[in-house]
């Protein structure tokens, strides 16, 4: 999977995930300041019964702005990703239900929704992912 996202674009190849969860410590630490991969913008969806180990990440397909009844979510044609305006978020989870990549979550400390912004253009899951499942490179 391709996420095109203004100067940047990020490649996922979920088949050589692991697991390990770096990608959610490295958005936490870089977003929060603290390890907490509860309140990521990247996920991991993990079936160990399956063997399936996949990042949840927002390809700015930008479903969720049309569904947002608060105007909390706006397309930065900058960056290329949707904003949150954490002033308008009411964290009534229409955006979450019709994000189709299921990329979209609740922060469980703020109550705000949390969407990927590429580290507003320097994704730091591609810095920190050393199986390379995710990779960074100029669109």
């Amino acid at each position: 999977m391709v996420v095109n996202q203004g100067t940047r674009k990020l490649t996922v190849d979920a088949k050589k995930c692991t697991g390990c969860r770096m990608c959610e410590q490295a958005c936490t630490f870089f977003h929060e300041g603290e390890f907490n991969p509860r309140r990521a913008r990247i996920k991991v969806l993990v079936r160990a019964r399956e063997g399936i180990n996949a990042p949840l990440v927002c390809t700015q397909c930008k479903k969720c702005i049309s569904v947002c009844n608060r105007d909390a979510l706006a397309w930065d044609e900058k960056v290329g990703i949707v904003r949150v305006d954490a002033e308008k978020c009411n964290a009534c989870g229409l955006c979450i239900k019709a994000c189709e990549q299921g990329a979209i979550f609740l922060d469980p400390i703020s109550n705000i929704v949390n969407i990927c912004d590429l580290c507003d253009g320097d994704p730091q899951c591609a810095k920190w992912c050393f199986e390379k499942v995710l990779t960074s490179e100029p669109s």
